[in-house]
């Protein structure tokens, strides 16, 4: 992978490095093109030997994956191709995240110094050819950890869950909702209701105005025999002088 060069640091020339280097952990980068958003897998570069070796001596790379250089502090940059054995794209990425400069299908083992002209705070490399197979352009957006704008939906809490609601010919008859809370009303008696459901007994006023309820009167063969309340007094015939 090429090897990147700092304008101010010549030293970076004299770095090389002889044997294949492993594929590091990579993390998700995204890529807001005109033709929607474009996720690629890249490995960090972020050491100086890391950011000076880069993809050298690697002979092939995943499709979708590539390298991110964490260029800090922000700094016209230089890359070239030394001991790079697969054909890459470019991309120089500006402070606010957009793409500046692209450079299409870099030669292998080119020593060729590809620079950036303007500050940059990143560079990514793909493989050759990425570029053209999603449309990538300048001013494209970049969101990646590096510029603290990579937002996922593994980022976002998860949604409480609720009760498992039964569904289908088998669930059973949805009941209905009853209020809850400080101003839900009184819970009332249940009555039964259906065919076996007892009369249903005569309604009694209740309050300050209800009237005066009237004397229960026993019935039946043990209820007490009735009192004669006649209207008026019995008269005894008097006798005569």
């Amino acid at each position: 992978m090429p090897k990147i060069l700092s304008i101010l640091f010549a030293s970076i020339f004299l770095f090389a490095c002889s044997e294949e280097l492993e594929q590091k952990p990579t993390t998700p980068l995204i890529v807001t093109t005109s033709n929607g958003e474009i996720r690629f897998n890249v490995e960090v570069a972020q050491t100086p030997k890391e950011l000076q070796t880069g993809l050298m001596h690697r002979t092939q790379m995943p499709l979708n994956n590539g390298m991110i250089f964490d260029i800090y502090p922000v700094r016209p940059t230089g890359m070239w191709m030394k001991n790079t054995k697969i054909s890459l794209d470019m991309l120089f990425i500006a402070p606010d995240a957009t793409i500046s400069l692209i450079k299409e299908n870099a030669t292998p083992m080119s020593e060729d110094i590809i620079l950036s002209r303007d500050p940059v705070r990143a560079v990514i490399e793909l493989n050759a050819g990425q570029v053209k197979r999603y449309g990538i352009k300048i001013g494209d957006k970049v969101n990646h950890s590096i510029f603290n704008n990579l937002t996922t939906l593994s980022d976002s809490p998860a949604p409480a869950a609720g009760p498992i609601i039964p569904k289908g010919p088998n669930a059973p008859a949805a009941g209905p909702i009853i209020p809850k809370g400080p101003n839900a009303p009184a819970t009332g008696p249940v009555i039964p209701k259906g065919p076996n459901a007892p009369a249903a007994g005569p309604v009694i006023p209740k309050g300050p105005n209800a009237p005066a309820a009237e004397p229960v009167i026993p019935k039946g063969p043990n209820a007490p025999a009735a009192q004669n309340n006649p209207a008026e007094p019995v008269r005894l015939p008097v006798p005569t002088p």
